[in-house]
C-alpha cells in the first residue's frame, strides 16, 4: 500500500512537471514567433520597396493631366503617319520606356520568388507545435535555412549600397533637355542664362527625390539584414534561453530597428558596402540577456 502511494504521488507530480515543461515550450516557440514575425515584416517591407526602386528607374517625369493632353496635341500635329495600336501608347506617352513583356514578366517572377522565400520561412514557425518534443528541434533545423536567406538579403543590400537606383529615364529627359538649351542659338545670353537655371532647379530636385528613393530601399534591407542576423542568434541559443531572455530579444528587434532607421545615409552605404565582408554565420545582434 506504502509502495503505491508513493508510485501515485510520484506518477502525479511527474505529470505536473510535464505539463508545467510543455507549458514552458510553448511559451517559449510562441515568444520566438515575435522576433520572426518582425523578420518576416521587415523582408516583405523590403521586397516592396525593391519592386518600387525598379519601376522608378524606367518611370518617366510626373505630368499633370493638361501637360500630357498638351503635348499629345503638340505630338499629333506633328505626326504624319497612321495610328496604329501599336504606336499610340508612343504618341500618349513619349518618355515612357516600353520594357519588353517578357523582361518585365520576367523581374515580377524573381520578386515573387523571392518574397517566396522569406514568407516559407516565416511559415516554418505557424507549423511548429509549442508544446511538442520535436519543437525545440524543428526551431533548430530552421537555422541552416536561415542563414541562406540572410546572404542572399546582405547580397542584395550590398549591391544597393555599391549601385543604388536611379531615375534613369527622367535623368535622359533632363540630359536631353540640357543639350537642346546648349545647342538653340536663338537664345540670347540672358534667355539661355534662365534657361540654365531652371535646368539646374529641376536637376538638384531629381537628385534629392533620386537620394529619398535610394535611401528608402538601402535602410529597408538594412533592417531586414539586422533583424535576420538577431533572429538568428535567437534560433542558435534556442535550446538555451528562457521565455525572459526572448522577450528581451524580441524589444531589442524593435530597437535594432530603429537604430538602422535613424542611421544618416552616408553610414548606411558604409555599413551596406562592408556587410558581406563582416557578415559570418553566426549572428552580429545584440545577444539577449
Amino acid at each position: 500500500m506504502a509502495v503505491s502511494s508513493i508510485y501515485q504521488f510520484t506518477r502525479k507530480a511527474v505529470l505536473i512537471i510535464g505539463i508545467g515543461l510543455l507549458a514552458a515550450c510553448s511559451q517559449k516557440a510562441e515568444t520566438l514567433k515575435i522576433t520572426v514575425t518582425q523578420f518576416g515584416s521587415a523582408t516583405e517591407d523590403a521586397f516592396e520597396a525593391y519592386g518600387t526602386a525598379q519601376t522608378a528607374q524606367f518611370a518617366p517625369t510626373p505630368k499633370s493631366q493638361n501637360a500630357r493632353q498638351s503635348e499629345f496635341i503638340t505630338n499629333m500635329e506633328a505626326f504624319t503617319g497612321k495610328v496604329t495600336p501599336s504606336n499610340l501608347p508612343t504618341l500618349l506617352d513619349p518618355d515612357a520606356v516600353k520594357i519588353d513583356p517578357n523582361v518585365a514578366q520576367q523581374w515580377q517572377k524573381t520578386l515573387a520568388d523571392l518574397r517566396s522565400q522569406y514568407r516559407q520561412f516565416v511559415a516554418i514557425f505557424d507549423q511548429i507545435e509549442g508544446g511538442s518534443a520535436l519543437g525545440a528541434s524543428a526551431v533548430m533545423d530552421s537555422g541552416p535555412i536561415l542563414e541562406k536567406l540572410r546572404s542572399q538579403l546582405d547580397a542584395i543590400t550590398s549591391d544597393l549600397a555599391k549601385d543604388p537606383p536611379q531615375y534613369l529615364v527622367r535623368r535622359g529627359t533632363l540630359i536631353a533637355e540640357l543639350n537642346k538649351i546648349r545647342s538653340e542659338p536663338n537664345d540670347d545670353d540672358d534667355a539661355k542664362s534662365l534657361r540654365l537655371q531652371i535646368w539646374w532647379q529641376d536637376w538638384q530636385a531629381l537628385m534629392a527625390e533620386e537620394k529619398l528613393l535610394q535611401t528608402h530601399t538601402l535602410r529597408s534591407f538594412m533592417t531586414a539584414s539586422s533583424l535576420g542576423a538577431h533572429l538568428q542568434n535567437q534560433i542558435n541559443s534556442y535550446a538555451k534561453l528562457d521565455v525572459t531572455a526572448l522577450i528581451g530579444a524580441a524589444e531589442q528587434g524593435i530597437a535594432l530597428a530603429g537604430e538602422v532607421r535613424n542611421l544618416p545615409p552616408t553610414e548606411l552605404v558604409a555599413q551596406g558596402n562592408n556587410l558581406l565582408e563582416t557578415a559570418t554565420g553566426s549572428a552580429t545582434a545584440i545577444p539577449a540577456q
